[in-house]
C-alpha cells in the first residue's frame, strides 16, 4: 500500500512526502496545506494504480533520448530511417533537442509548430515532423519517463487533399508508344495496369513472374538512399500478388525473352543491364518520352500510373477490396481515403430514378404517397 505524510517545516511551509514504486521517498513543499494534501493524494493514487512516474526519470534531453529511440527501431526501412534522421536534424532537435523530456509541454510543441508555419514549411512537412516528435514522446510515455504525450491534440496546419492524376487507356497507350524501347513500353503498361510502386517494379525478378496465371509476386522494393541502391521489403512489409490483363501479360512474356535466364534476374533494368535508378530513368527516359507523347502528358509521373491503375480497375467494375489487394494498401480504409471520389455514386441519376418511381406510384388523391418498395425497384438499401 502506498505511504505518505505531511509535516510543517520551521519556515511555515508544508512538506508532502510519499514512497514511490522505486522504493524511495519523494517530497515537495507548498505554502498551503490544502495544496500539499492535493499533491500527496494524487501521488499516492498514481502509486497505488501503477501509473506513478519518477519525476527524475524525464530529466534526459530529447536529443539524447531520440538517439536511443531511433537505434531501437530495428525494423525500419532504410528510407524511413533516413527520413526520421532528416526531420530530427533539420526540424526537431535545433528547436527542442536540449529540452528535458519532463519539461516539454503542449504549449511548447504548439509554438514549435507555429514557428515552422511562419517559416513557410509545407503542411505536409510540418505534419511529418510532428508525427516523428509524437512517436518519440509516445515511446517516452511507454518507458515511464513522462506521464503523458504533450504532442497529442496539438493543432496542425490543414493539408490540402492531393489531386491525383488519372490517365485514360488511350493516354497510357500514347505514353507507352513514346518510350524509346519495347522494355520501357512494357514498363508503362505494367505500372498502369499492375499498380506497382516504382520501387516494386525496379525490384521485380524473373522468378516472381507467372505469365500463364498473369501474376506478379511482389515481395521486395528497390530504394535509392544517398546514391546507394538497397533492396528491401515493400512499403507495407508485406508480399502480395498483382494481376495483369492478358494483353499486358503477353507483353511481359515477350519481354522476358530478352531477360537473362537466371531466376533472380531483374525484369526491368537500365540500358546497360544495371538496376533502374529512378532519378536517371526520369531524366533520360521518362521525361523525354512524355514530351513526345503530347501536351496533356507533359507533367505525368510514374506514380500517376499507380493512380491510373485504381481508376481503370474501378471503371471495369472492381470494388474497393479488389483495388486494395492489387495496390497493396494496408487496409481497404486506406484505399477509400485515397480514392474516395472513385467510389462516389451518381446521386443525381439516383434522384432522377426516384422521381420516376414516385411518378408511377399508384397514389389515392388527398392521401400520403404510398411507400416505394426499394427491393422491387432494384435500388440496394444502405
Amino acid at each position: 500500500m502506498a505511504r505518505g505524510s505531511i509535516d510543517r517545516r520551521d519556515n511555515g511551509r508544508y512538506r508532502a512526502r510519499h514512497e514511490g514504486t522505486d522504493g524511495r521517498w519523494h517530497s515537495r513543499t507548498f505554502d498551503r496545506r490544502v495544496d500539499a494534501e492535493r499533491w500527496l493524494s494524487d501521488q499516492v493514487s498514481r502509486t497505488s494504480h501503477g501509473t506513478w512516474i519518477d519525476p527524475n526519470a524525464g530529466l534526459i534531453s530529447l536529443e539524447e533520448y531520440s538517439e536511443s529511440w531511433l537505434a531501437a527501431k530495428s525494423r525500419l526501412k532504410p528510407k524511413t530511417r533516413q527520413g526520421y534522421l532528416s526531420l530530427l536534424r533539420s526540424r526537431i532537435l535545433p528547436e527542442l533537442g536540449e529540452r528535458r523530456l519532463a519539461t516539454i509541454d503542449r504549449v511548447q510543441v504548439g509554438s514549435w509548430v507555429s514557428t515552422m508555419t511562419r517559416k513557410g514549411l509545407s503542411p505536409s512537412r510540418i505534419r511529418q515532423a510532428h508525427q516523428c516528435l509524437a512517436a518519440i514522446l509516445e515511446q517516452a510515455v511507454d518507458d515511464r519517463l513522462i506521464s503523458q504525450n504533450p504532442a497529442r491534440r496539438v493543432e496542425l496546419p490543414r493539408q490540402a487533399q492531393p489531386e491525383h492524376r488519372y490517365l485514360t487507356a488511350d493516354q497510357v497507350e500514347r505514353l507507352a508508344e513514346a518510350m524509346p524501347s519495347a522494355q520501357y513500353s512494357t514498363m508503362v503498361y505494367v505500372l498502369a495496369y499492375g499498380g506497382l510502386r516504382w520501387g516494386e517494379l525496379a525490384a521485380l525478378r524473373r522468378d516472381r513472374v507467372d505469365i500463364l496465371r498473369r501474376q506478379l509476386n511482389v515481395t521486395e522494393a528497390l530504394a535509392e538512399l544517398g546514391g546507394r541502391l538497397e533492396f528491401g521489403s515493400t512499403k507495407t512489409h508485406r508480399s502480395r500478388t498483382a494481376y495483369l490483363p492478358r494483353f499486358v501479360a503477353e507483353m511481359v512474356g515477350q519481354h522476358l525473352n530478352d531477360v537473362p535466364p537466371e531466376p533472380d534476374s531483374l525484369v526491368f533494368t537500365s540500358p546497360n543491364g544495371t538496376p533502374l535508378r529512378y532519378s536517371n530513368m526520369r531524366r533520360r527516359i521518362w521525361n523525354p518520352a512524355r514530351s513526345r507523347a503530347g501536351e496533356d502528358l507533359e507533367t505525368t509521373t510514374p506514380h500517376d500510373l499507380r493512380h491510373t491503375c485504381a481508376s481503370l480497375m474501378r471503371a471495369a467494375g472492381a470494388d474497393v477490396k479488389a483495388i486494395q489487394q492489387q495496390l497493396g494498401h494496408r487496409s481497404a480504409t486506406v484505399t477509400l481515403d485515397t480514392y474516395t471520389h472513385l467510389f462516389e455514386g451518381d446521386l443525381a441519376a439516383i434522384m432522377d430514378r426516384l422521381d420516376a418511381y414516385a411518378a408511377t406510384a399508384n397514389r389515392p388523391s388527398d392521401t400520403a404517397p404510398s411507400l416505394i418498395n426499394l427491393e422491387d425497384t432494384g435500388i440496394a438499401a444502405g
